[in-house]
């Protein structure tokens, strides 16, 4: 089984690839070829993400549904990077939710990090004030990582168009988790968190 196989009548989109904010691409589109594309209220984005696990690939999987865009990047079928463009949960709120930093630690943050004009990462200035260890920091961003891919999960409406050989910033946090693992944890975060929202 070839990885177009399932999406051979499919054809490229014709409009580019717009890249979120909040992600910073190691090489700026020096691949921008479309592999695959398809809607996911045809093809479940669970399903797409199992193609990947199976067929091992490699690249960037670019989901638009009509509210958001995420950005979800896979090595050899292993889910290693994802940020979604809107209604990403802040890494502060994160730290905030665990008890990891008091609510006047982050609103300390939040003014240095406005006063030097967002040039600083957010999480550096967590660092630099001594509110967390490298290593809280670290497990908050694989979180958010995680939370955007199960966000896409409960989407059931718009397309999905994948990239292939495309690699996220190389300074970018990076989880190493297996694609059938995140679909089971992902039914219960949508069945808690995301469902009895709507």
């Amino acid at each position: 089984m070839t990885p177009r196989s399932p999406f051979s009548h499919l054809t490229p989109k014709s409009q580019p690839d717009p890249t979120p904010t909040a992600e910073k691409p190691a090489v700026p589109k020096a691949n921008d070829r479309i592999a695959m594309q398809g809607n996911i209220a045809a093809i479940a984005l669970d399903n797409i993400f199992q193609l990947f696990d199976f067929a091992a690939l490699t690249g960037k999987l670019e989901v638009h549904s009509p509210e958001n865009i995420g950005n979800f990047y896979f090595t050899q079928g292993v889910l290693t990077y994802g940020m979604l463009q809107i209604h990403q949960r802040k890494i502060g709120e994160i730290l905030l939710e665990s008890q990891m930093i008091t609510a006047e630690q982050l609103q300390e943050c939040l003014r240095l990090h406005a006063q030097g004009l967002f040039q600083r990462r957010f999480g550096q200035i967590l660092l630099e004030q001594g509110y967390i260890e490298p290593s809280g920091l670290d497990d908050s961003l694989l979180r958010q990582i995680k939370e955007a891919f199960f966000e896409a999960l409960s989407w059931q409406e718009g397309t999905f168009a994948f990239y292939p050989d495309q690699f996220p910033a190389p300074e970018a946090v990076r989880l190493e988790a297996r694609i059938d693992h995140l679909l089971l944890e992902g039914m219960v975060y949508i069945d808690n968190t995301i469902l009895p929202e709507r």
